[in-house]
């Protein structure tokens, strides 16, 4: 079996991970994969992925405007990679952005194979919540494209319950749907041995709260600098790494603030972020005050149950009541921000706490094992084929 993979920010070191772990998951039950992507080299990894790049220049500080010429770039050369693939079983592309499932669309018809498209946010409905897309005619024709897309995929993969109920309400027959959450890759992180990492700070005299990932404005990272400047005069401090269009702004806020227990560093190899999670005692998740975000499936959200560090949100959903279910952390709703400080304090002065919430994060993660969700996956595929 050949499955076509489509993921424009397919990625093997650094941030999401998750189609490579997936397509590791698939050589192994047999299958050849061959993956077109937006970025790196083109080439075979060590495991048997065959990687096809479009070369697409793609940074999360880019504007509106050279990122929808990027999604253009690489539906135009990855349609035409696609094209040139024989002997393909199935096809699997995953968003975001929405263009990807286009691609997974045209090439299925004109091979006459079927596709699975992967939802990973649930496009145009973010963008245009936040204002990113105003014009009424432009997104009819993409809430248009959104459900042709939806129609003529042969299943449908969801990263969370609430992106499920999305695409139920929109009309989508739920048994068309699959749930199948991002990954907790509790084996990249057994074989992880913990070593003191090089930071501005020692994580071991002070209460870390950390927040890995995009800077964008999607995040809303003022939040933490924030509740950083509310908490101050306390042991606490707040790490944040990785790469975005806010970044140097909110680099720039943390002096204007005088703010010493805030530190912003550069994105770093997958490895390296666990690595410094190892030394963090909790991980923070946030967004802006937008309903639609609170469906996500962060990458994050998932590193921080395989590394056993409690969570904190400031949003409700699906991971707020999964999390106070399990004993993991707690989330609140974004204006509850001395809730969201009060949280954080206490799990800074209370170690029986603390190890608790350690405990149940590590318990929470085998629910979201790699291979577990890869499995599930991997059967909705053998169900497809035809």
């Amino acid at each position: 079996m050949k499955i076509l993979y489509i993921h424009q920010h397919y990625q093997q070191n650094k941030g999401g991970t998750r189609s490579y772990e997936l397509s590791k998951h698939f050589i192994n039950e047999g299958a050849e994969v061959t993956m077109i992507t937006g970025q790196g080299d083109s080439g075979q990894t060590k495991e048997g992925i065959q990687i096809k790049t479009t070369g697409t220049k793609y940074e999360q500080k880019m504007s509106n405007k050279r990122r929808i010429f990027a999604f253009l770039h690489f539906l135009c050369i990855s349609f035409w990679l696609g094209l040139r693939e024989k002997k393909v079983d199935i096809i699997y592309a995953t968003s975001t952005p929405l263009t990807v499932g286009i691609i997974g669309l045209a090439l299925s018809k004109i091979k006459h194979k079927p596709f699975i498209f992967e939802v990973r946010d649930v496009w145009p409905d973010i963008p245009i919540a936040l204002g990113h897309i105003q014009n009424k005619h432009v997104i009819k024709i993409i809430q248009r494209l959104e459900k042709t897309i939806y129609k003529h995929a042969a299943h449908i993969i969801v990263l969370s319950s609430g992106m499920k109920a999305n695409l139920t309400q929109k009309g989508i027959p739920e048994e068309k749907i699959t749930i199948a959450e991002n990954l907790a890759n509790t084996n990249l992180v057994s074989q992880i041995n913990p070593k003191q990492p090089t930071l501005p700070f020692n994580p071991k005299e002070t209460f870390t709260v950390i927040h890995p990932g995009t800077m964008g404005p999607v995040n809303g990272l003022d939040y933490i600098i924030e509740v950083a400047e509310r908490l101050q005069n306390q042991n606490i401090t707040f790490l944040l790494i990785g790469e975005g269009s806010e970044k140097a702004r909110l680099r720039k806020t943390v002096q204007n603030k005088n703010l010493t227990n805030i530190h912003i560093l550069n994105e770093q190899p997958k490895a390296d972020i666990i690595n410094i999670m190892k030394f963090c005692d909790l991980g923070a998740m946030n967004v802006k005050d937008v309903p639609i975000l609170w469906d996500n499936s962060a990458n994050k959200f998932f590193d921080f149950l395989a590394v056993g560090l409690p969570i904190i949100l400031n949003y409700p959903g699906w991971q707020k009541t999964l999390i106070q279910e399990h004993g993991v952390g707690r989330g609140f709703y974004y204006k509850d921000i001395e809730g969201y400080c009060a949280y954080i304090t206490y799990l800074a002065n209370n170690p029986i706490a603390l190890t608790n919430a350690k405990k149940a994060s590590r318990k929470l993660s085998k629910q979201f094992d790699a291979n577990k969700i890869a499995t599930k996956i991997w059967q909705v595929i053998i169900k497809n084929i035809h």
